[in-house]
């Protein structure tokens, strides 16, 4: 849920580019229940919701920068780290912050403004929370794995029950995050540890293994990998654990590599690509990204085709290897690659990642699909194209550009001279490619189609056969409008 209570509709955008940002490789990422998200890097800030407290002080306008956020599970359960433009360091905490947190954010204040300085909280989950400052950390209802890694680093354990503090052997706590799914990590100093490769959401398993140019989960115990890593967020509050955000440290004067998901949206990345040997560089079809080979297919217009499958089973095959993923019986999958000896890398579509053995999926149902948001941004250059050249001849072989569905009934409407080639859930599935499948997006392209506008770009021995081709794919946007302003969205694709 949203902060409801606590939440004003007030444009900040000003006041947060008024503040300094912070500085080179630090980073706040904080993420709260639904969509709730504040983020602090190098190059700015920007938000979604904020608590009224918080949007009355930076329209104070005596913050320097914001230091650090968190968002607890309650709706006014937060707090807020600033600096002050007069040098002082200020908290702002809500009224439902767990009380013994809140007696110890308090005591720490109050010590010295060193104490205050490096005060960081991060809430989590069913009112879950560490809190640390110096060598003293305090903690609630934190998985046990990261419970442990606490106490492993501690030269006094911590005592949940009576509130009192642990604390640390050397050193300082600068970054802790975690899911209830299993994922976590925890940079004390120069010492890194976290279990995010073996457990946690499958979509974070993969986005870490690409970060580090997939190395083994041997190299990725090695320390110098963790020395470049200048900050992990993971959401707490999401129900999937898919949500968060890695960054390494800049170099040699380039924008920083990170990879990141904000759930729903799909995982986003700047990785610099490595050197490849000759032979791998060779590999039929291989594409680059994000600092691996990875071999997908693309068509004749080198867009990149997918192949999907049905799921057969629900679960996995072997219920207790995490790194299978699990699955529904009917649910659709994408898969990402050919693994060997009958597995395959897979996505659904929540955007978690993970293997899945070739029993378990309906080979029949494994049809070519062209990713939809190249698909999209190759459709919309062309149509571009087309229409600033205008005297058009001929209209455009949609299918081009996304075939995927095989259901039976839309057969026949996709087939014949004076059909379009593609059918209602094509047409949705190509236009989910744009990122922004709202109301807006349906209408600012459906008016490209509409039969008296587009005929005016035609070649008049064709006007007439192009006009109805055009006519047909409005109706289709139509259709399409209509589904999103009374739900009942089409089927899938396959």
């Amino acid at each position: 849920m949203a902060l409801a209570n606590s939440v004003v509709h007030i444009d900040v955008s000003a006041a947060l580019t008024a503040l300094e940002p912070p500085g080179l490789d630090q980073y706040c990422i904080a993420f709260g229940p639904g969509a709730t998200q504040f983020c602090a890097t190098p190059n700015g800030y920007s938000t979604t919701h904020l608590p009224r407290k918080v949007v009355k002080d930076l329209l104070g306008g005596q913050i320097k920068k914001v230091l650090h956020a968190s968002f607890g599970s309650d709706d006014d359960s937060f707090l807020f780290t600033y600096q002050m433009k007069d040098g002082s360091v200020a908290h702002r905490a809500g009224r439902d912050l767990p009380k013994a947190l809140r007696s110890f954010v308090d005591r720490v204040s109050a010590t010295s403004e060193e104490s205050a300085s490096s005060l960081r909280v991060q809430l989590g989950a069913n009112r879950s929370y560490v809190a640390w400052s110096g060598l003293l950390w305090v903690a609630k209802r934190i998985p046990k794995e990261l419970r442990t890694a606490l106490f492993n680093i501690s030269s006094a354990d911590f005592d949940e029950a009576n509130g009192s503090p642990g604390v640390l052997k050397s050193g300082t706590l600068d970054n802790i995050a975690w899911h209830d799914n299993g994922s976590w990590y925890v940079k004390n100093g120069h010492d890194h540890s976290n279990n995010l490769m073996d457990r946690g959401a499958g979509v974070i398993r993969g986005a870490w293994k690409d970060l580090w140019d997939n190395m083994s989960s041997q190299e990725l115990l090695l320390p110098h990998c963790y020395a470049k890593l200048a900050y992990v967020a993971i959401n707490p509050h999401s129900h999937t654990g898919g949500t968060f955000a890695f960054f390494k440290k800049t170099k040699d004067a380039h924008e920083a590599d990170f990879i990141l998901r904000f759930e729903p949206e799909d995982v986003v990345s700047r990785l610099r690509k490595k050197q490849y040997p000759l032979q791998e560089m060779r590999q039929e079809g291989a594409s680059h990204t994000s600092g691996q080979v990875v071999n997908v297919p693309k068509n004749a217009e080198g867009l990149q085709v997918f192949k999907w499958a049905i799921s057969k089973h629900t679960g996995r095959s072997h219920a207790r290897d995490s790194w299978e993923l699990d699955l529904k019986k009917g649910e659709r999958v994408k898969i990402l690659k050919d693994m060997g000896n009958d597995w395959f890398l897979v996505e659904n579509r929540r955007g978690e990642n993970g293997w899945v053995h070739k029993a378990w999926l309906d080979s029949q149902q494994m049809v070519p699909h062209i990713d939809p948001r190249q698909a999209y941004a190759r459709f919309t250059v062309d149509v571009e194209k087309m229409l600033k050249a205008g005297d058009i001849r001929s209209f455009p072989d949609l299918s081009r550009y996304m075939n995927a569905c095989t259901k039976d009934a839309c057969n026949p409407l996709k087939k014949g001279t004076r059909c379009l080639g593609i059918c209602i859930h094509d047409l949705h599935e190509l236009m989910c490619g744009s990122g922004e499948y709202t109301l807006d997006t349906l209408k600012t392209e459906r008016y490209k189609w509409h039969p008296d506008k587009f005929a005016r770009y035609c070649h008049p021995d064709h006007r007439e056969i192009l006009r109805e081709k055009a006519q047909a794919l409005f109706v289709l946007f139509g259709v399409l409008m209509d589904i999103l302003e009374n739900p009942r969205a089409p089927q899938p694709a396959a």
